[in-house]
């Protein structure tokens, strides 16, 4: 019963250890130590764009509260969850997100972003092809 205990307390102190912050690598730049402002940390939603080609469009997005119920009728959504702990609805099930987790959304995909962390839930976005800021349909 002892070894489980200190087996236990063991991972417990490796998991809270402070890990280096996340580096989101460009040919040309490398995003590190995101500083949020004053202004995005009240924001149940903060977008910060990354990069844009003819093919995709990436970026870093804050999540404090939820987003509304949509659909992007015309662009693929891949997200990667940097830190902070959120769950992803789709049409008929909700799935947790912790770190490290990918979610991908084909076009024409019911879903939805909640934030579950205390915080706030940081995540990479890449849309395919670029986003235009446009297509975004809400759920009837």
């Amino acid at each position: 019963m002892k070894s489980a205990i200190y087996i236990f307390i063991g991972l417990f102190l490796v998991a809270c250890q402070p890990r280096e912050p996340v580096k989101l690598i460009y040919p040309d730049k490398i995003y590190q130590h995101t500083e949020w402002t004053e202004d995005e940390i009240k924001k149940d939603i903060s977008i910060r764009h990354l990069h844009r080609s003819s093919d995709s469009s990436t970026y870093l997005i804050r999540l404090k509260g939820k987003e509304f119920p949509h659909f992007h009728d015309y662009h693929d959504l891949t997200v990667a969850v940097i830190s902070g702990t959120s769950v992803i609805h789709l049409e008929d099930h909700e799935v947790s997100l912790l770190p490290g987790d990918v979610v991908h959304i084909p076009k024409g995909t019911f879903h939805w972003a909640e934030n579950t962390d205390p915080v706030a839930s940081i995540v990479f976005a890449v849309f395919s092809p670029a986003f235009d800021g446009k297509d975004r349909r809400k759920a009837e």
